[in-house]
């Protein structure tokens, strides 16, 4: 047998130098570039084909490619846009959107009001910003209200706190505080002003067309108690819309639910991507209804109790309430007691946080004018908080939501 052993070898040695070219091949095939088809040179030069390439698509699980640095495109007339992995801005760092509201006075002049909301830079020739910030107490007026109809807070009563940085801003029919006086635990923001303050029951001015009455709901056409923030903005040549949170309260519900004198809150926006050019304002709910005790976001409240009692119309009405009374724990809205019928309930409501957003055009100069007045009468005050402006790259459609917790 020791005559076949020679064959046996040299068949054994054929067939492991088989089985590793096959190997090498399939490895070489695995490994080989992906065959780009042939095509004519201009067929890469497309508008399509010339545009910079998008990085990879993200990996699955919570590894995320990172954007390639050749699409970013730095200037400082743009705005750092969050987690996009670039020096939007140009000022030598990524994604650095910090907050520039820590240390402002509860009745820090306009200019602060607009930090404490998050925009933190002036504008310039080459930079976007604040042209010009304004307290008022009316619409195209440059009187300014009662110093106490704004403030800017660390808080707002036990549950709410700012959206960003470490400060909300307020502005009032009332006091812009926790409670409607100058006092930590004072007044209510139910009836007349308490202590009076000069200058808080001026006659104010709201935009034509305003005040506007909520379906079904009539309304005075005069306004008194008014609190302006007006805005000119430099737009950063890299946005295409604007998106700011705010939370309004009313010491009118629940009696005054529907009823002329309801108080409204409007954000009013000129802007050349808005509305045709038409200024108008950005802030309602999914029916158009202005922001006002007869919002449908209007739901931090008592729920299951009769509301309305101050006229026959709503003599029936109930309330849903599904956000509950909890947020205005710590608050002259909270104000807990017996209104219409029998049962206890708070004596004022809110909103909870909602966010508007709106079109704007790139590099445009806007104004954005936050107004909150009382309607009919000088009693039962009205607060809304602001807070957490930012600019939005992608194109946004005017409207509010309720953003996430």
């Amino acid at each position: 047998m020791n005559h076949l052993l020679p064959a046996v070898n040299a068949a054994i040695v054929g067939l492991i130098a088989s089985l590793a070219a096959s190997c090498s091949s399939k490895n070489d095939e695995f490994h080989a570039a992906p065959q780009v088809p042939s095509a004519p040179p201009e067929a890469f030069n497309s508008p399509a084909e010339s545009a910079p390439r998008h990085p990879s698509p993200p990996i699955a699980g919570p590894f995320r490619a990172r954007p390639n640095p050749s699409t970013c495109e730095s200037s400082p007339a743009n705005f750092d846009i969050p987690k996009n992995g670039c020096d939007d801005d140009g000022d030598g760092a990524v994604d650095n959107t910090s907050s520039c509201d820590s240390t402002f006075a509860v009745t820090g002049p306009a200019e602060e009001f607009a930090k404490t909301l998050g925009i933190c830079q002036l504008a310039g020739d080459a930079k976007w910003g604040v042209v010009s910030a304004t307290y008022t107490n009316g619409f195209r007026r440059d009187t300014p209200p009662a110093e106490a109809q704004h403030g800017i807070l660390p808080k707002f009563g036990d549950v709410i706190v700012p959206r960003e940085g470490g400060r909300l801003g307020v502005l009032s029919t009332g006091w812009a505080r926790e409670f409607d006086s100058d006092r930590r635990n004072g007044a209510e923001f139910k009836g007349p002003k308490d202590p009076p303050v000069a200058g808080f029951s001026s006659a104010g001015a709201a935009p034509r067309g305003f005040p506007k009455a909520a379906d079904g709901c009539a309304i005075s056409d005069r306004v008194y108690d008014q609190s302006n923030l007006r805005l000119e903005l430099k737009v950063p040549s890299n946005a295409k819309g604007l998106q700011f949170d705010f939370n309004f309260y009313s010491g009118e519900w629940p009696e005054f639910v529907c009823t002329r004198y309801n108080d409204g809150f409007i954000a009013y926006l000129s802007s050349k991507a808005f509305n045709e050019g038409k200024a108008d304002n950005i802030s309602f709910d999914a029916k158009g209804n202005p922001v006002s005790v007869n919002n449908g976001f209007f739901d931090r409240c008592t729920p299951g109790i009769q509301i309305g009692c101050s006229t026959r119309r709503m003599a029936t009405a109930m309330s849903a309430c599904p956000g509950g009374a909890d947020e205005l724990k710590g608050t002259g809205f909270y104000a807990w007691g017996t209104y219409c019928g029998i049962e206890p309930s708070v004596g004022g409501g809110a909103t909870g946080w909602l966010t508007s957003e709106a079109p704007v055009a790139p590099g445009e100069t806007i104004t954005l004018e936050f107004m909150i007045w009382n309607t009919g009468d000088s009693n039962f005050n009205s607060s809304v908080l602001l807070d957490h402006f930012r600019w939005v790259a992608d194109t946004v459609v005017a409207g509010t939501t309720r953003p996430p917790r």
